[in-house]
């Protein structure tokens, strides 16, 4: 993790706060574009063709793939450059934001608000699920990024005016964390250190303080990987614990 080079590359890409007026303008999104810059600041490695898909960025065999939206999307492509090359794969995660209402048609903003939940690296349970069959591939590594961003939004119908509002751009503000996950065994950060011993699903969640959704795809993926294993049930509910750690 390099914050002074992740500053830059925001400055690079969105300019001054007085210079926001970029905002929706670009050809890509900017928070996909700040971390592109982020990762390789020599635009003549970005947008590679490779057979029949273009790679955010290509450099001496290494592909790295910028996904902002559902890591399912990447499963073919990922597939097909598994084959020959190795590859990263950046998800971003809002670790603190700031929430922005916006006039569609003008440009207004309202108030910047700051959202209360902080985001983790459990947030990415879901993701990840969708990549079940690639997690722990030899040539593959996850890099999850906590981000402080600020998100803008337009507004749309009911009383609080929420119900189909459209996610307008996100902008990245500084870099928290990053976890990069190669080795099955590496995934093990993604189970919480108070899971000592044995558990339910509904320990879990609690533990991740995750969604009705996050936390099962994310227990199910550390199953997968044989992270932790089913050792009973306790009534109607499997019991799981850690696993001996291991690389395949």
């Amino acid at each position: 993790m390099d914050q002074k080079a992740f500053l830059l590359a925001c400055e690079q890409i969105v300019g001054h706060a007085s210079e926001r007026d970029v905002i929706g303008r670009l050809g890509e999104k900017t928070l996909h574009a700040v971390i592109k810059q982020y990762v390789e600041s020599d635009r003549t490695f970005h947008e590679v063709k490779l057979g029949a898909y273009y790679a955010d960025v290509l450099r001496d065999g290494h592909v790295t793939e910028i996904q902002t939206r559902s890591l399912g999307r990447l499963r073919e492509k990922l597939a097909f450059f598994l084959e020959e090359h190795t590859v990263t794969v950046i998800y971003p995660i809002p670790a603190e934001k700031h929430l922005i209402w916006m006039d569609a048609e003008t440009g207004e903003t309202e108030e910047r608000r700051k959202v209360s939940r902080r985001g983790s690296f459990y947030d990415a349970g879901r993701e990840l699920w969708y990549l079940s069959e690639l997690l722990g591939h030899p040539r593959l590594t996850v890099c999850l990024m906590l981000i402080d961003m600020e998100e803008y939004r337009t507004r749309g119908r009911g009383k609080n005016k929420r119900r189909g509002s459209v996610r307008y751009d996100r902008i990245p503000l500084s870099l928290r964390e990053e976890l990069c996950l190669s080795t099955p065994s590496s995934y093990a950060a993604l189970l919480p250190d108070v899971l000592s011993g044995e558990f339910t699903a509904k320990d879990f969640r609690r533990a991740v303080k995750g969604g009705p959704k996050t936390a099962p795809a994310l227990l199910s993926v550390l199953l997968r990987l044989g992270i932790v294993e089913r050792t009973g049930k306790a009534g109607r509910a499997y019991l799981y614990k850690r696993a001996v750690s291991k690389d395949n």
